[in-house]
């Protein structure tokens, strides 16, 4: 299972990046991708008229979603905070994303070079931004 993070989303959806499409693509066939509600809210966020709103939940209704727990909630707060400690300042949101995948066990598709920097995380092969 892979969680894409929207930094794919968005250059998959507007074709901007033929590695990208092509490795999500590659997922999306084999059923390995998953979402999660911050991916989900973004994406929302996106859309402009209630017919793209509608066209990206219904893509995104039969992907695998991956729930934050409180453990989860506390984990990324520790994440900022190590990064914080080290001289990275890490988003929470991106936090929020790597210890969703963490606890999961699953990789991190995204775009973001921030990511690198969290230890543990594994990330799902790296497009060319």
């Amino acid at each position: 299972m892979v969680l894409v993070d929207t930094s794919v989303w968005i250059e998959y959806l507007q074709h901007v990046n033929p590695a990208v499409e092509s490795a999500m693509d590659d997922l999306l066939l084999a059923g390995e991708v998953a979402t999660a509600g911050l991916v989900l809210a973004e994406l929302r966020r996106g859309c402009r008229t209630p017919a793209q709103t509608r066209l990206m939940l219904q893509a995104m209704e039969p992907l695998t979603y991956l729930e934050a727990s409180r453990a989860v909630w506390l984990q990324a707060g520790e994440l900022a905070m190590e990064g914080r400690s080290r001289g990275h300042k890490l988003d929470l949101a991106d936090c929020l994303l790597a210890a969703i995948s963490m606890q999961e066990r699953c990789a991190l598709f995204t775009l973001h070079q921030d990511f690198r920097r969290v230890p543990g995380l594994v990330l799902h092969r790296a497009a060319a931004p």
